[in-house]
């Protein structure tokens, strides 16, 4: 809990004032930029459809050389992409190797109260839930130093991609070939079990499409497994086979006092049957493996059903050659990005076949998400630069907490109503160098904004500036 004076938050809010005059100038060429990027872009796009030369995968031809370039083909690779860890092998575009771990997470949430004189009470609560999390989530700066996350992670999350990638007799650059899409599950048995970790891993398959996912709880010690002596003897219990339940391989040994399974998670489903595996060393120890052999591998579904902080799950996905389409330079018997006129490239490919009139309609449509999301994010801007600067008003006013909120309100809407008028001016004016229909538009309806809040503000001080009719004996009878 945290409080801070009337001084200490008025203080701030001047110096608000600065930075928020900061942020609203940063906004103006921003907007500005996005206008001019997005008619080049556009431009350059048209320019691109009149030009466009259709070509075959299968001949390069020199006629060709430097001029905009469709293909459609299926691409091929010889290169061989390994991920030695877990011994997996893969003829294609890319390997992923997909690493997550059970860790502590900290939510913070914070409520602020308004207190008589201007004075703020921040009250911050800390909450904290585990769960499977990419990366390393580090514990140190935690309220609560009883949650502690591991420092590192058994596997660090890994790719791979072919370094040469052919579509017919063209090579395509590392820039092409990271566009290309589609990935697959990458099937999982137990010899991908890693050496080190054989007896303290399981692989847990859910449903018929899911290849699975490898899980090792580094809390289970290596004296509690079943080694496999190679010169002794192997008793193994049939496997069933797999359906649309889940098969648990490479499975840890049974514990008898294991916890029950109270939140499994999404993927996990209680095996129907495991192959387990026993050694016969002594008459004794042949008892005891066959014991465990056949005892069903409840205690290990409760392992995945109940983690443990510090405990990794592992997948894999690959990306198969497929077909592609491509709009790009030709460049030898290689491709390059597309020099327009209007100072744009055009070098995409996108996984299937497609017309170069589809290809140049999808770039159309991307380019107008883009043009909105920057246009938000500069209006974003100029918005929070105004309530910055407007914000001492509020504070001043926050001396009587009912009224600072009135104000407040006040002014989050005069900020409003300036960045429609400033964003729209700002606009207008890039487009009247652009395109001065649109341009002069935008200007009228921006000047139709400013006008408004000019007048509104005129009709205010009007009203408070009258002064009130003298009633006569004749307006009282």
């Amino acid at each position: 809990m945290t409080d801070e004076s009337w001084f200490g938050r008025l203080g701030g809010a001047f110096k608000g004032i600065l930075f928020g005059g900061l942020i609203a100038l940063v906004s103006v060429p921003l907007l500005f930029w996005n206008e001019g990027r997005a008619v080049r872009t556009a431009k350059g796009l048209k320019e691109g459809a009149s030009v466009v030369v259709e070509i075959k995968p299968d001949e390069v031809v020199s006629e060709n050389e430097g001029k905009f370039v469709h293909v459609s083909g299926h691409v091929s690779t010889d290169t061989v992409l390994t991920d030695e860890d877990f011994g997996i092998s893969f003829n294609g575009i890319r390997l992923k190797r997909h690493v997550q771990m059970y860790q502590w997470k900290e939510n913070r949430e914070s409520r602020s109260e308004k207190k008589l004189g201007g004075g703020k009470q921040t009250v911050t609560e800390y909450s904290y839930e585990k769960g499977w999390y990419d990366g390393l989530i580090d514990s140190s700066e935690f309220d609560e130093p009883d949650h502690q996350n591991p420092t590192q992670v058994l596997f660090s999350p890994k790719q791979a991609q072919a370094d040469d990638v052919r579509l017919g007799e063209f090579h395509l650059p590392s820039s092409l070939v990271k566009m290309i899409g589609g990935e697959e599950p990458i099937e999982l048995d137990d010899s991908n079990l890693p050496a080190e970790y054989r007896n303290q891993s399981v692989i847990v398959r859910s449903g018929d499409h899911d290849a699975g996912r490898l899980y090792i709880f580094p809390r289970q010690t290596n004296s509690n497994a079943t080694d496999l002596p190679a010169t002794e003897e192997t008793v193994e219990t049939p496997k069933p086979k797999a359906s649309t339940g889940a098969n648990y391989l490479g499975l840890i040994p049974s514990q008898a006092d294991a916890p029950e399974s109270k939140d499994a998670p999404a993927d996990y489903h209680e095996p129907s049957g495991v192959a387990e595996k026993a050694t016969s060393t002594t008459d004794d120890q042949t008892a005891n493996d066959s014991q465990n052999a056949a005892t069903p591998a409840s205690a290990n579904g409760d392992l995945v059903a109940n983690p443990e902080i510090g405990d990794v799950r592992i997948w894999f996905t690959a990306t198969p050659t497929t077909m592609v389409s491509l709009l790009s330079q030709q460049a030898g018997d290689s491709f390059a990005p597309y020099q327009t006129q209007y100072g744009t490239e055009i070098h995409t490919l996108e996984t299937g076949a497609f017309t170069a009139s589809e290809m140049i309609a999808h770039e159309q449509a991307a380019n107008r998400v883009l043009t909105w999301v920057l246009r938000g994010v500069g209006a974003f801007m100029m918005f929070l630069g105004f309530v910055l600067m407007l914000r001492p008003l509020a504070v001043i006013a926050d001396v009587v907490p009912m009224l600072g909120s009135l104000v407040g309100f006040g002014t989050s809407v005069v900020a409003g109503l300036l960045t429609v008028a400033g964003s729209m001016t700002v606009i207008g004016i890039a487009w009247v160098f652009y395109r001065p229909v649109l341009g002069v538009t935008l200007l009228v309806i921006a000047a139709g904004a400013i006008y408004f809040l000019v007048s509104r503000g005129k009709k205010r001080s009007g009203r408070q500036g009258d002064v009130p009719e003298t009633l006569t004996s004749s307006d009282l009878a």
